[in-house]
C-alpha cells in the first residue's frame, strides 16, 4: 500500500525547510517559517531524535540535556507552537510523536534515552485532552528496533551469537521503516479520526513474550 502511494506522489509539491532541532528555543521561528512558506498544517510527525548507549555511571547532566533537548523539549515545543489557531487547518489536524520501547523496558545503557521518550509518554495524555477541544488529535508510535542507520550502529557492535540471540526476541523479525510509516500514515489520515491520546507499540511481538 505504501509503495503504491509513493509511486503516485507528486514530489513537485514538497517543500523542504531544513532546521536544527537541537535548540528548542528556535522552534517558534521554525513554526513561523513553515506557516509563511506552506500555510496552515493538518498533520505533524516529529521523528527527529538521538540515541545514546551509556552505563548509568556515565549519565552526566550535559548528556541528559543534549538528549532531552532533541527527543523531548523540541517535540513538546513543536506541539505548542503548531497547535495555535493561526497554524492549524480549520478542520483540525493530527499530530504524531515517536517514542520507543526503551521507555517501557529495561534495556541496559538506555536510561537517558528511555527517560527522554518516557517524558513524551507522560506529556501526551494531558496534551491530547487539551488539543481535542481544538479538533487536534495527538498520538504516539512506540517502535521496537527498526533497521535504520541509527540501529545499525548498535547492532554492528554485537557478535554473531549476540545478534542471533537478540533478533530471536522479535518473533516477527526486526522492523522496517515502512512498518512505522504505515502506522503513522494511518494516524495522520481520516481513517483514524476517532483516535487520540493513544500510544501504539509496534514491535514484531517483542513485548508480548513476557
Amino acid at each position: 500500500m505504501l509503495e503504491k502511494e509513493f509511486s503516485v506522489f507528486d514530489h513537485s509539491t514538497v517543500k523542504i525547510i531544513p532546521w536544527d532541532f537541537s535548540d528548542s528555543s528556535r522552534i517558534h521561528d521554525y513554526s513561523r517559517c513553515v506557516n509563511e512558506t506552506a500555510g496552515k498544517i493538518n498533520g505533524l510527525v516529529y521523528c527527529a531524535g538521538i540515541q545514546m548507549t551509556l552505563p548509568l555511571s556515565m549519565n552526566k547532566p550535559e548528556q541528559a540535556k543534549k538528549i532531552f533537548e532533541i527527543n523531548t523539549f523540541s517535540a513538546m515545543e513543536l506541539i505548542r507552537c503548531f497547535s495555535k489557531k493561526s497554524m492549524v487547518a480549520d478542520k483540525g489536524a493530527s499530530f504524531v510523536l515517536i517514542s520507543s520501547l526503551a521507555a517501557k523496558e529495561g534495556a541496559l545503557g538506555k536510561s537517558l534515552y528511555g527517560a527522554s521518550k518516557g517524558a513524551l509518554e507522560g506529556f501526551m495524555p494531558s496534551a491530547a485532552s487539551e488539543l481535542a477541544q481544538r479538533n487536534i488529535r495527538l498520538n504516539i508510535v512506540a517502535p521496537g528496533v527498526i533497521k535504520t542507520d541509527m540501529s545499525a550502529e548498535f547492532l554492528s557492535r554485537m557478535s554473531k551469537e549476540q545478534y542471533e540471540s537478540f533478533t530471536a526476541t522479535y518473533p516477527l523479525g526486526l522492523g522496517s521503516p515502512e512498518d512505522a510509516a504505515n502506522m503513522i500514515c494511518w494516524l495522520l489520515s481520516d481513517e483514524s479520526k476517532w483516535v487520540t491520546g493513544q500510544s501504539y507499540i509496534i514491535d514484531g511481538g517483542h513485548m508480548i513474550r513476557g
